[in-house]
């Protein structure tokens, strides 16, 4: 029987929880594109945001590449090479690391030697793979790093307050919701 009320309890906490922290929302990502309390906000700002608040720097990057590779579908190319040329030094890792001219070599020594070929073979592979990956795909991974931006800028300027971000973005007028 305290099973019941503990779970209300719980759920009643959690959707608090919810909406104060929706509330509360500085930056909102949807449909590619960053909005501060309704405003559209460039991705140099949202850089210089990510530098200034020293939080997610690498998902910024990471979801401009992936939105890049949809919108210039060229830049699939090196992405393409890398991969390839991973599978063709692959198995030249593995016949000269278990090749010496001088004498055999070890068991243990051919086994590292077709491991690390056996490897560079599955990650190009898999890099290929990622080439040819719909843009839809690519969105979606986008999508998902672009928002991780937004949920931690938001958090560091809960932790941090909103001087940085009125430097950054020149509003003095910014108000916590």
């Amino acid at each position: 029987m305290k099973l019941l009320p503990t779970i209300v309890l719980v759920l009643i906490s959690v959707s608090t929880y919810s909406q104060v922290n929706d509330s509360t929302r500085f930056f909102k990502y949807e449909n590619s594109s960053f909005f501060l309390n309704g405003e559209i906000i460039e991705m140099k700002d949202m850089k210089r945001l990510t530098r200034s608040y020293q939080t997610g720097k690498n998902n910024l990057a990471n979801g401009i590449a992936s939105l890049n590779t949809v919108k210039y579908p060229v830049t699939r190319i090196p992405l393409f090479l890398g991969g390839a040329s991973a599978i063709l030094v692959g198995p030249i890792i593995a016949v000269l690391g278990s090749y010496d001219p001088s004498g055999p070599v070890s068991a243990s020594n051919q086994f590292i030697a077709l491991a690390m070929g056996g490897y560079c073979i599955v990650v190009g592979g898999a890099i290929i793979f990622r080439s040819f990956s719909s843009n839809k795909k690519f969105m979606k991974g986008a999508d998902k790093q672009l928002q991780k931006v937004a949920d931690k800028l938001n958090e560091a300027i809960h932790q941090q307050g909103i001087d940085k971000l009125q430097k950054v973005m020149g509003h003095s007028s910014l108000q916590v919701s």
